[in-house]
């Protein structure tokens, strides 16, 4: 699931769990492996020429480094990754405003079954949906009689669930329930127009959700760009290797000390792998890392929840309407009261008097045509 955080920034760079410590320490500890066993090489295994030799390996791989462009391809690539994780968060629905709509046009007891059953088939909806497409919804829901006892489904709809063969996906079928229910509401003039088509909208707009999902889980981001992305980057840092070793042949040493510990290389491995690995984790939301929206069982939970206070508890509740009229000032806290407000302001803008005077633009205009005649003839 996404971490939650309200702490301060000096006390976040000490979280573990989804932090870019966890996301880097697999490869920042097999680059220092490999990059010490490069640089014991140096030490012990090469004369005085062969370290001339190497120092020149460290300029050529040095300069290649200028040849990826590294920020670029990261930060395009996070870019539409993290822009494309948002659209899918604001793709997942919610029955609120549908339900609402379902207790205005369905007031009182006699219409209560008719409330429950598409609360109970909007939460239905989802799980069949999300199952779908997300690993923790579909470890809750692995099979449909999973559905059934978890009371989504009725004997009756389980059966002609399960009875209708669809290889393309039959997660809709609680959607066209609700229309078909609507619909006959309407013949049997239960509705009026109006209200079938405000009902007819929000259940679109309910199932508009999941299909989208389901289109951004059926279409990624081109496996070409992926791989590029991924090989630039270990390509870089493993270029890094042998272009961020120190120099030990003895010219270079007289020049400058040789650094033991890649300390800019380090920063480097946790900026631009950091980066990468938020692209990776991104790349599929409704996975099992620490980023992704692990919270579709806790939102079918709360709108389950919603759907059913809406259907049975609130569907008919209003307070009477009281003689108190509405205060002209808001109180406040003493908590509140301490934290100044910008009130915004009107245009200031001074106008001085002999600005203020009424001009006929006809006579400034035949004035001005006048003067540009008399130029064009000097």
């Amino acid at each position: 699931m996404t971490i939650t955080y309200t702490e301060e920034f000096s006390t976040l760079l000490f979280q573990w769990r989804g932090s870019v410590w966890k996301a880097v320490l697999k490869e920042l500890i097999l680059f220092y492996i490999l990059y010490y066993i490069i640089m014991i090489f140096q030490f012990f295994c090469l004369d005085e020429q062969g370290r001339i030799y190497f120092a020149g390996y460290i300029s050529l791989c040095a300069k290649g480094l200028n040849y990826i462009p590294l920020s670029f391809l990261v930060g395009f690539f996070v870019a539409i990754v993290v822009a494309r994780w948002w659209e899918q968060f604001n793709w997942i629905s919610w029955p609120d405003k549908l339900m609402m709509t379902v207790a205005a046009c369905f007031p009182g007891k006699k219409n209560l079954n008719i409330r429950q059953t598409l609360a109970r088939w909007s939460s239905l909806q989802a799980a069949t949906a999300w199952s779908g497409v997300s690993v923790r919804s579909y470890k809750r829901f692995p099979t449909e009689k999973h559905l059934l006892n978890a009371k989504l489904f009725t004997d009756e709809e389980y059966k002609m669930y399960t009875s209708i063969q669809a290889p393309h996906g039959k997660w809709f079928i609680p959607t066209l329930w609700s229309l078909n229910l609507i619909s006959n509401l309407y013949r049997r003039k239960k509705v009026d127009p109006l209200q079938f088509k405000m009902l007819i909208d929000h259940i679109y707009s309910y199932r508009d959700g999941f299909s989208m999902l389901y289109v951004y889980d059926w279409i990624k981001i081109p496996l070409v760009y992926t791989q590029a992305v991924a090989i630039a980057t270990y390509g870089y840092f493993g270029l890094c290797l042998i272009a961020r070793q120190p120099r030990t042949d003895e010219h270079s040493l007289k020049e400058q000390p040789a650094l033991l510990f890649p300390i800019l290389t380090t920063f480097q491995i946790i900026f631009y792998l950091g980066w990468l690995k938020v692209g990776q984790y991104l790349m599929n939301p409704f996975g099992e890392d620490d980023d992704d929206f692990g919270k579709l069982n806790y939102i079918l939970d709360r709108n389950s929840y919603i759907a059913k206070m809406m259907a049975v508890e609130v569907a008919d509740q209003y307070p009477r309407i009281g003689s108190i009229g509405m205060t002209e000032e808001i109180p406040h806290t003493k908590a509140s009261f301490s934290i100044p407000d910008t009130i915004p302001k009107s245009l200031s803008v001074e106008v001085p008097k002999e600005g203020m005077k009424i001009v006929n633009t006809e006579r400034l205009f035949n004035a001005k045509h006048e003067i540009e005649e008399i130029l064009d003839d000097s």
